[in-house]
């Protein structure tokens, strides 16, 4: 099979543009949740992870008013990617992660926008478009998991001779329809959310727009995927499996692909009761429950369809600085089996991690990234 590695990356969050300034706030420990009193998304106020994005960062990327506010960050993070090394070609597959789009021109009337443009294939036209892509953008969108199957999609495919390289972005961004959402499940916790914590009491909402560069030849900084698997246990459509079926069948499968020792794990963590139990018995029943490990969704929130990406990122970036980062807001242990959580930010040497999803409808994922030396 042919060796696929990460080679490059990009981010914009709320703490703003670029994975080394995202990377630097996470590690001295600081989150990106707050509070936030917006009608237009809630009638209530409620703790989220948004972008205050800066006229500034579009400056000279000739983008008018035919372009929504999740396109424009699309691009200007597509743009942040592309260097002298990483261009586009007829042999470049591009990927889009995202479990809503531009579903808010549906609620917002102050939007001149056609019902059409909610749909992700007018937005993939945006983007192909703006930059004259050879190869129609391909489409990710399968609930939480949707960022972490995006590059797992990518690696299969450049298993052939079709493609050189791969482009992998996940966009995302809170509506009051995704917010409603999890408000009406009483999922929406009232403070920064706590993972796998004894008082949590659901998740916080998050923005990001994540991209990562996957490619056949290594270079220096690259990190290799070594394996993944994905299994749907089809539980329920938003409860996850009681036993963790899926998501310890996607964890044997990749630690079967890879063959190596686990040095630290990027779980999913939404803080949720029913989700964190559940990966706790998954890493209990695979036998990783005393690997040290974190969530990030305290630092960024839930980003839906980026989150997968935005996490591998910043797990490799932990991977080159061989550094552990803490998964904050854990007090007290809160699932049947416990999980070694990382409490503060710690120096070790790391040369491979494994990083979880799982999603509505009982989608799973589990990949294995190792430091490519």
């Amino acid at each position: 099979m042919t060796e696929i590695f990460i080679s490059a990356d990009s981010l914009i969050t709320p703490f703003g543009i670029g994975s080394e300034l995202a990377f630097e706030k996470i590690k001295s420990g600081e989150s990106a949740v707050k509070k936030h009193s917006n009608p237009k998304l809630s009638q209530n106020e409620f703790y989220a992870a948004l972008i205050q994005e800066n006229e500034e960062w579009f400056f000279g990327l000739n983008l008018d008013e035919s372009f929504t506010r999740l396109e424009k960050l699309i691009i200007l993070c597509l743009k942040n990617l592309l260097s002298d090394e990483i261009k586009w070609t007829e042999k470049t597959l591009v990927v889009l992660s995202s479990t809503k789009g531009n579903i808010s021109v549906l609620e917002n009337p102050e939007f001149n926008f056609p019902n059409e443009r909610a749909l992700l294939t007018s937005l993939t036209r945006k983007i192909e478009n703006y930059f004259e892509l050879k190869n129609p953008v391909q489409i990710i969108s399968n609930a939480c998991i949707s960022g972490a199957l995006a590059i797992e999609f990518a690696r299969r495919l450049l298993q052939s001779d079709s493609y050189e390289n791969a482009i992998v972005i996940g966009a995302d961004e809170v509506s009051k329809f995704i917010l409603s959402g999890f408000e009406s499940f009483q999922a929406v916790s009232d403070s920064v959310c706590k993972p796998f914590d004894r008082d949590r009491n659901g998740i916080n909402l998050g923005e990001a727009i994540a991209a990562v560069y996957l490619t056949k030849i290594p270079t220096e900084n690259s990190v290799k995927i070594l394996g993944s698997g994905t299994f749907n246990d089809a539980n329920h459509i938003s409860g996850p499996s009681r036993t963790g079926e899926g998501l310890f069948r996607s964890i044997q499968k990749a630690l079967e692909n890879s063959e190596v020792e686990i040095d630290f794990i990027s779980a999913h963590g939404t803080a949720t009761l029913y989700n964190d139990e559940m990966e706790s018995i998954a890493f209990h029943r695979s036998g990783l429950s005393e690997i040290p490990a974190n969530s990030l969704k305290a630092c960024f929130g839930h980003t839906l369809g980026a989150s997968g990406l935005l996490e591998t990122i910043l797990s490799i970036h932990s991977l080159k600085n061989n550094l552990l980062i803490p998964s904050l807001g854990f007090e007290n242990q809160g699932t049947t089996y416990p999980i070694n959580l990382i409490r503060n930010t710690e120096e070790k040497e790391l040369k491979t991690f494994l990083k979880t999803a799982s999603g509505f409808g009982g989608s799973n994922i589990a990949s294995v990234f190792e430091k490519f030396i």
